[in-house]
């Protein structure tokens, strides 16, 4: 057994969406906020680097020589250097002598320490270069100072100055200009770099903004149409239904929240068929049902009246009449139960029509004659059962019997066109243009009125009975004079074999 897939909900689609499109542009976001960032950081530790090699650029060998040269000359005493920076002279002009050992100190912490540096660039080296000198520096001032605090140093001194102390400040000054162009290149280095990937990040999110927006086009077309066609489609299904097709269902989608919708609406339109179907069935079974009642309401008539000739008749002593009409009794009401089927052959339905007619004819023998032709290639045909009958009947009471000096009743069967025809005609009293019209619309089912003379209601149930087996083809028709009778024609469509 499959399983059934499982659908994607409308929420989930348009998940996916947001996903297609804002994911990629989050994502170029975050890569441009990342390259700015660590563009950002690269910048500030170029520029903190610079900031603390241009203060040994422009004041460190200044003020390292001034001290160095005070010393040399004997103008302070080094000891006092031991108490940090010394103040020459005591007005607000008075010049600050700069701790030499405290300036090389604080040099080595700022090239070891505080500047970022990154290892064996060419920055580095410069660094390393600077580091060496000062280590020199420092064990120049050293001996020096150590020279000034005895007598007969200041020719030592003065070689120690010239050569150390201006020299290793000049070259310590060289390798800071030095590194500060390989700084200065550095960061022109990364501005380039800088403008490279901000071009190919320019280039990738035009690519993927194309990318995306034509992905999310597509992806909003089919969501767009997944929704749409689905509602369209039940739209259609909904107006077929309400005209009447009633197996249009909806079908289903790839959309869960429509699929759902869909089962309703199919449920809901088998329910309608389904009650429809039997609302159609009742009907037709009540309208059977009261066919039926009617056509049962015809026989006891006939049959009290035909009874009660039977005993006039035997009362009278006419016993071969009486066993003649005893016998087409019989025979009629033989034809009527037919164990219990709604259809017989054409030459029972003869039978049947020619048994009344006898009985009829023994009630009415100075008022009736009747004549039957019915064509032998019809004969075997089946057909409903007593179409004949309540003509022949009506024909006979509202024909025959109202004539002074009676009448005759003519009754034809025969094949045109593939379907049975039969024709009750009788040179009766006929009816006017009035009455005939309101029987025909009654035949119809245009008019609501009752028939309320005896026979009228017979024609009536035949008409409906006929139409409700044979359908649309069949058909009953009426036509009359004014006493010069009357004429039904009966066709039968759909002939049962």
């Amino acid at each position: 057994m499959t399983k059934n897939k499982k659908r994607l909900t409308l929420k989930m689609r348009l998940i996916l969406l947001l996903l297609v499109t804002a994911l990629p542009l989050t994502l170029i976001v975050l890569g441009i906020l990342g390259m700015i960032d660590n563009y950002s950081n690269s910048y500030n530790k170029i520029m903190e680097n610079l900031k603390v090699a241009n203060e040994y650029n422009t004041t460190f060998k200044e003020q390292m020589e001034y001290s160095m040269y005070r010393v040399m000359i004997g103008l302070i005493d080094a000891n006092d250097f031991e108490k940090g920076d010394i103040l020459e002279g005591r007005t607000e002009y008075a010049a600050t002598l700069k701790n030499p050992l405290n300036l090389v100190e604080k040099a080595k912490m700022d090239f070891r320490y505080v500047i970022k540096r990154t290892p064996d660039s060419d920055s580095d080296i410069k660094i390393k270069g600077i580091l060496s000198c000062l280590d020199s520096l420092e064990r120049a001032v050293n001996k020096m100072i150590e020279n000034s605090k005895q007598a007969g140093t200041y020719d030592e001194n003065k070689a120690i100055w010239e050569n150390d102390i201006q020299g290793l400040c000049s070259m310590i000054q060289d390798y800071v200009n030095e590194y500060i162009h390989y700084e200065i290149l550095g960061m022109e280095e990364l501005q380039n770099e800088l403008e490279r990937h901000i071009q190919q990040m320019v280039k990738l999110f035009i690519t993927l903004l194309i990318s995306m927006l034509t992905i999310g086009i597509i992806l909003s077309f089919i969501i767009t149409k997944s929704v749409t066609q689905p509602i369209d489609d039940m739209k259609k299904t909904a107006e077929r239904l309400g005209r009447g097709e009633l197996e249009a269902r909806a079908a289903l989608g790839s959309l869960e929240e429509i699929n759902i919708l869909s089962r309703t609406f199919n449920k809901m339109s088998d329910e309608i068929a389904q009650l429809m179907e039997k609302t159609k069935q009742e009907q037709k079974n009540l309208r059977l049902a009261e066919l039926k009642l009617h056509q049962e309401q015809i026989n006891p008539h006939f049959l009290y009246n035909t009874l009660d000739s039977i005993v006039w008749m035997a009362e009278g002593g006419n016993n071969k009449q009486v066993v003649e009409m005893t016998t087409d009794l019989s025979d009629f009401f033989r034809t009527i139960l037919s164990n219990g089927n709604d259809f017989i052959t054409i030459e029972e339905e003869e039978s049947h029509i020619r048994s009344y007619l006898k009985i009829q004819k023994i009630r009415y023998e100075d008022v009736l004659d009747y004549e039957i032709n019915i064509a032998k290639e019809i004969k075997e045909k089946i057909v409903l059962k007593m179409i004949l009958q309540p003509i022949v009947e009506n024909a006979l009471y509202h024909g025959i019997k109202n004539k002074r000096g009676g009448g005759t009743i003519t009754v034809k069967g025969y094949l045109s066109d593939n379907h049975i025809v039969f024709e009750v005609s009788d040179n009766g009293i006929g009816m006017n243009e009035e009455t005939l019209q309101k029987l025909r619309e009654k035949l119809e089912g245009k008019s609501t009125m009752e028939i309320k003379q005896r026979g009228g209601f017979g024609m009536n149930n035949v008409s409906k009975r006929i139409h409700m087996y044979y359908g649309g083809e069949s058909n009953i028709s009426v036509t009359s004079e004014k006493n010069k009778g009357t004429c039904v024609t009966i066709i039968l469509g759909d002939i049962k074999k």
